[in-house]
């Protein structure tokens, strides 16, 4: 069982999801507090509060690519706008934890004069147009829009993009300056960990946890069709070596749930770098190495995660000191991170990538036989990777 804090886990996956906007991770959050004022100005009990602040800082959990993130804040309507929607509503789907918001995030753009006409109750269309409502708010209020300027704008799409009484409880709640101070990043911050700290721990299965981590594996890796299914692959790998090596049912959750969430920092990189056919530059190659520091980073902010965070921290460190981003030696990288290690390098061998095609069997041993040579690599895990190289190869590229 795992004592975790669940409104815990959202903010930090949430700082995930924002880590696509790169220079602006406060976008979900922001979202969440407007959403909430509005909710509390209805009289909504804390119950639904809560949720709406939920919805608030995942709704976007269908953007992975930047380009998306652009027109998001750019744009107050576009076409295509609906597929992250889409996106983000088969992955909450498969959620116990957040089934429940599907279709405020399937809908979430969704024109009001559409959405009322639809088969849902009406507090799924509310949650779905109030989200809809203040993530155009903050759209507005990312191209510098005053206060003023936002509302105004705002309420000239009252009936056909949102609800009129949405839109007269925004105006209302949002006409004290207050309320927009509130979205700095420092109060914001406030806000919501005063949020967290009311809510109490509690005991969650492996099962419970891995639903999640699944679905932010899913997330990162459509971020670049050249790493589909990674961390999914990279996890079945580890798991199988973890479980030959003869790691403990404990550790081995512990070694799945990291691999799975190990490249949670490449939703900082921008799709240019990761989509690059070409050799990085030196600051292209810097923002790249950073991503395992940025992870540990976004998992460290959930208290039951430290061990899980340090393993994903350190999947690109090496025996012989010269790994990132810490440079350990040997004697500091636990047989977890070795396995991890070798995992991810093994997967991504398999798998196309921008600048080569998916390499031969052949050519992936001896590419790990060198890395072994010069002190890289852990010999037992690779051996008992070669033991079972076939399998282990299907495994990664199926």
């Amino acid at each position: 069982m795992y004592k975790l804090n669940i409104r815990e886990v959202c903010y930090a996956l949430s700082e995930a999801l924002d880590y696509v906007g790169i220079d602006d991770v406060y976008h979900g959050k922001r979202v969440a507090y407007m959403a909430s004022k509005i909710y509390q100005a209805l009289g909504y009990s804390q119950e639904r509060v809560d949720d709406i602040i939920t919805i608030g800082m995942l709704h976007d959990c269908g953007v992975s690519n930047t380009d998306i993130h652009q027109s998001l804040i750019t744009e107050l309507d576009w076409e295509g706008s609906q597929n992250h929607c889409l996106k983000g509503a088969a992955l909450v789907q498969k959620v116990s934890f957040y089934k429940e918001y599907t279709n405020a995030i399937l809908y979430h753009h969704t024109h009001w004069s559409e959405l009322k006409e639809l088969k849902l109750t009406e507090i799924q269309k509310r949650d779905a147009n109030v989200i809809f409502l203040v993530d155009r708010a903050d759209a507005l209020r990312a191209q510098k829009k005053s206060p003023a300027s936002i509302v105004r704008t705002l309420k000239e799409q009252e009936s056909k993009m949102f609800d009129g009484e949405l839109l007269e409880v925004f105006e209302q709640v949002s006409t004290p300056e207050s309320f927009w101070f509130y979205l700095e990043d420092n109060n914001i911050e406030l806000f919501l960990q005063e949020w967290i700290d009311e809510a109490q721990e509690k005991e969650y299965t492996f099962e419970h946890i891995k639903e999640i981590a699944l679905m932010f594996s899913d997330i990162v890796d459509a971020k670049s069709t050249f790493t589909a299914q990674h961390s999914l692959k990279v996890s079945q790998v580890a798991f199988f070596l973890g479980q030959e090596l003869g790691l403990s049912p404990d550790h081995l959750e512990i070694l799945e749930l990291a691999a799975l969430l190990h490249d949670l920092g490449k939703l900082r990189i921008a799709d240019s770098i990761l989509e690059k056919k070409g050799p990085l530059t030196p600051q292209e190659r810097k923002i790249m190495d950073r991503h395992s520091f940025d992870s540990e980073m976004i998992l460290r902010k959930i208290r039951g995660f430290r061990e899980i965070a340090q393993l994903a921290a350190n999947h690109h460190e090496t025996l012989d000191g010269n790994g990132y981003p810490y440079q350990k030696q040997a004697s500091e990288i636990s047989l977890e991170t070795r396995i991890l290690t070798l995992s991810d390098i093994f997967q991504a061998l398999a798998q196309n990538r921008p600048y080569r095609k998916t390499l031969s069997l052949e050519s992936i041993i001896d590419i790990l036989n060198d890395m072994e040579r010069v002190g890289k690599l852990d010999t037992q895990v690779l051996n008992t990777l070669r033991k079972h190289i076939q399998t282990l190869y299907e495994l990664a590229v199926s």
